[in-house]
C-alpha cells in the first residue's frame, strides 16, 4: 500500500484566493497542513527554502519532494488528481472558461483590495459598487440563467469550476457585501447547498472571519 500523501499549503493569512484550494482539499477529504504566514515570515522562509525572490504565495508542498506554485496550478493539480475537472476534454474547456472568468473578476477587484489594505472604507465602498455593476453582475446573470437549466456549471457533479465560483461569491458576501446575492436566488441557493454538505459544513463553521 502506498504511503499517504503529505500536503502542506503555505499561504497568507485570511481567505484570499487560496481558499479555493482549501475547499477543494476539504471536499475531496484530503488532509493537509494549513500554514499561513505574514509577508515578512514568507520572505524569511522563502530565502531559507531556496525559492526565487519573486516566488509568491500560495505554495503547495507534496511529500516534501514536489512544490507547486500559484493558485491556478495548485487547483488544477488537485482537480486532475481527484476527479474535479469534468469527464471529457469538452468539460475541461468549460471548467477552464469559468476559471478564466473568475481570474478576470479577481483582477478587477484589485482597487477594492488596495482600499481594504489602506483602510480607506469610503473608497472601498465606491470601488465595490463600480465592480459589482460593471464586472460582477453581468457574469452572475449568465450563471444564474445556466443554473436554471442544470444543477452544476459543468457536467453532472461538482467540479473545480463550481467550487471556485462558490468560494468567490461567498468571499465577496463575507468581506464586502452580505446582501448582493439577494439578486441571484439560484446562485445563493447553489452556495448554501454546497456549504451545507456534511463534510463541508464543519469547515465553514470553524473558519475564521476575514477581511479579504
Amino acid at each position: 500500500m502506498a504511503a499517504p500523501t503529505h500536503l502542506e499549503l503555505i499561504s497568507l493569512p485570511g481567505r484570499g484566493r487560496a481558499e479555493t484550494i482549501r475547499l477543494l482539499l476539504v471536499f475531496t477529504h484530503r488532509k493537509y497542513v494549513d500554514t499561513r504566514l505574514t509577508l515578512a515570515q514568507w520572505k524569511a522562509k522563502r530565502k531559507m527554502a531556496g525559492f526565487n525572490d519573486d516566488t509568491k504565495l500560495p505554495v503547495m508542498k507534496i511529500n516534501e519532494t514536489r512544490t507547486i506554485i500559484g493558485v491556478i496550478d495548485i487547483c488544477r493539480h488537485i482537480a486532475l488528481q481527484y476527479g474535479l475537472y469534468g469527464n471529457s476534454s469538452g468539460d475541461q474547456e468549460k471548467v477552464d472558461e469559468v476559471i478564466k472568468n473568475l481570474e478576470e473578476l479577481n483582477t478587477a477587484m484589485n482597487p477594492i483590495l488596495r482600499a481594504t489594505i489602506t483602510k480607506n472604507y469610503d473608497a472601498r465602498k465606491e470601488c465595490w459598487n463600480v465592480f459589482k455593476e460593471e464586472s460582477l453582475f453581468p457574469l452572475l446573470r449568465k450563471y444564474e440563467e445556466l443554473l436554471g437549466e442544470q444543477r452544476f456549471l459543468v457536467g453532472n457533479q461538482y467540479s473545480w469550476a463550481d467550487i471556485a465560483l462558490i468560494e468567490f461569491l461567498t468571499r465577496c458576501q463575507q468581506c464586502y457585501d452580505s446582501f448582493y446575492l439577494a439578486h441571484f436566488e439560484r446562485l445563493r441557493t447553489f452556495c448554501q447547498v454546497f456549504e451545507s454538505l456534511p463534510h463541508i459544513r464543519p469547515y465553514i463553521q470553524g473558519r475564521s472571519d476575514s477581511f479579504f
